[in-house]
């Protein structure tokens, strides 16, 4: 026989426990939830989080996730186990408290044995049972994270686990990489290697990579403000001591070293680097300027839209016949054409060549043109008859210089007499490029005396050029080099006995100190023949050029500038 109330009291308390059960299951899967929602939703940024940790770390992170996961996935499946696997309702009574359905509960209101007494409890007790038990059960099939004694409600789908427990060892055990690109410039005095190095290659590395750039570009060209393009593997790592490194593994060097030339360094996957050199195919153009000289030529061709290193050029054509201190008055003109290069944006990247220039100074006019006689000589400026436009000697070593004092006698201003000063003076700012006026061999190149610094230089036929008070001495400029007309041989200062900076210029012949402004030296080579007819014909093509070129714009000015 069946105690009912025994049977209540028994339904009622297994009902508390399993409402408590199910409520701390219910509490963890929310829990659950939501630590995947939130790992879900932060995957992106958690994932830059953990690639700054080390091995460590990354362990901690993860063995963290993974406990919680595991909790609440034992929690769940203790409560799985113990919950009802049949079907089940939800009392609906009002008068009696809600207890759980049993299946072998509701046929006891059936049995004829039943007493009248107990028939009479079991009417009062079990009624609202059998009511539930006929009325439609609400069926529902348990799931892993069901709760049978909550009410229904729409669950949202959540996302599946970020990744496998494969994934995640490898990702915690696997050293963090990325590709970083820089950009650097070059300072005054750094070399190739300390910038290399200072920017967290290894030295090996930079060795290597400079090695393989070395037959492309001699690295000791770098120049001031010269950019590098850096590309390095970094890896974020632990050291031996536990403690978090990054390391740089240097995988590309490049740099511009024209405008048209790009070297690369490449590292290959053995670790081997390798150089190539990119030429970029640029346009060349013709372009032609006048102007009308009113206070210098430099402001003038300015005006005009000639850049400056045209304008140097055209001084160093004249410069053996044209003194630009002395002789250049205003209302003097001149003309030019040169060739300028563009790249494939049209945009005006490098000046060329001189083709033709003329210079009317006080009525006389000078013409020369730009030519290559194809004899084995090297190129020249040639005026109509066919003579080079060089003298022996230059009259102005110098660029942008005026004449602070003149061959002759003159009261010294240090010593306070009179006496010879047997050169030329030339006041230029410090560090100004000086020349050799021709062609010859250095005879002296140290410190002397009351002259300072000093070059002496001994050309043919008996002459010699002087060079006195310089800062410093160009590259290469020792007693017995061989030196060429033009090439710089130091730069001007104020050592010795000076006032101020300047070059004191003396030209020396057969022993004696001449007047540098008034001597008369052979010209160069002169056309004849053949070449000479090569001239003209040349000359006639520049002439045709001339005609049909367009002048320069101040938005080429512009671009060359910037």
């Amino acid at each position: 026989m069946f105690d009912l109330g025994t049977i209540v009291r028994k339904e009622q308390f297994e009902k508390f426990r399993f409402d408590s059960m199910a409520e701390a299951i219910s509490t963890a899967r929310e829990t659950v939830l939501g630590f995947s929602e939130r790992f879900s939703r932060n995957q992106t940024q958690n994932f830059a989080a953990l690639g700054t940790m080390g091995h460590r770390g990354r362990w901690h992170a993860a063995s963290t996730a993974v406990g919680a996961l595991s909790l609440g996935m034992a929690t769940i499946a203790i409560g799985s186990l113990l919950l009802p696997q049949g079907n089940y309702a939800i009392a609906t009574a009002t008068s009696q408290a809600n207890v759980r359905v049993i299946a072998s509960v509701p046929p006891l209101a059936e049995r004829p044995e039943t007493p009248g007494s107990l028939q009479q409890v079991t009417s009062q007790q079990v009624a609202p049972l059998a009511a539930v038990a006929s009325a439609e059960p609400q069926v529902r099939s348990p799931s892993l994270f069901s709760n049978p004694f909550a009410a229904a409600e729409p669950v949202e789908p959540t996302a599946s686990a970020p990744f496998s427990f494969e994934a995640a060892y490898t990702f915690v055990t696997e050293d963090i990489r990325r590709t970083v690109n820089e950009t650097i410039s070059v300072g005054r005095g750094d070399t190739l290697m300390a910038l290399l190095t200072n920017a967290g290659a290894l030295r090996l590395d930079a060795y290597n990579a400079i090695a393989a750039m070395t037959p492309l570009y001699d690295p000791r060209k770098l120049r001031a403000g010269q950019e590098l393009e850096l590309s390095f593997e970094e890896t974020v790592r632990d050291n031996a001591e536990g403690e978090l490194e990054t390391v740089r593994l240097l995988t590309a060097v490049t740099m511009k070293t024209d405008v048209d030339r790009e070297v690369a360094v490449r590292r290959a996957a053995d670790g081997e680097y390798s150089g190539l050199e990119l030429i970029a195919e640029l346009e060349t153009g013709n372009v032609r300027a006048r102007g009308t000289i009113n206070s210098s030529l430099f402001l003038a061709a300015a005006d005009a839209g000639v850049p400056a290193a045209i304008t140097v050029e055209m001084i160093r054509m004249y410069s053996y016949d044209i003194d630009f201190q002395r002789e250049i008055r205003q209302g003097d003109t001149f003309e030019v054409l040169f060739t300028r290069d563009y790249d494939e944006n049209g945009d005006a990247v490098r000046e060329g060549n001189v083709l033709y220039a003329s210079m009317n100074v006080r009525g006389r006019e000078r013409r020369l043109w730009r030519h290559e006689p194809g004899d084995g000589e090297n190129w020249d400026y040639f005026d109509e008859q066919g003579r080079s436009m060089r003298k022996f000697l230059m009259k102005t070593p110098i660029d942008g210089a005026r004449i602070s004092s003149n061959f002759g006698n003159r009261r010294h201003p240090i010593l306070g007499y009179t006496r010879l000063h047997a050169g030329t003076d030339f006041a230029a700012p410090s560090g100004t490029p000086i020349y050799a006026a021709g062609n010859g061999t250095i005879e002296m190149s140290q410190r002397n005396g009351s002259f300072g610094n000093y070059v002496r230089i001994r050309h043919a036929n008996g002459y010699q050029t002087a060079y006195a008070h310089m800062r410093g001495f160009g590259r290469g400029i020792r007693r017995g080099v061989r030196v060429t007309q033009g090439q710089v041989i130091g730069y001007v200062g104020t050592t010795g006995r000076s006032t101020g900076p300047h070059l004191h210029y003396e030209v020396i012949h057969n022993g004696n100190k001449v007047n540098p402004q008034n001597i008369r030296v052979p010209t160069g080579r002169t056309l004849t023949g053949d070449t000479l007819r090569g001239f003209q014909e040349a000359r006639a093509s520049i002439d045709s050029l001339m005609a049909n070129a367009p002048a320069p714009t101040r938005v080429a000015e512009a671009n060359i500038a910037d």
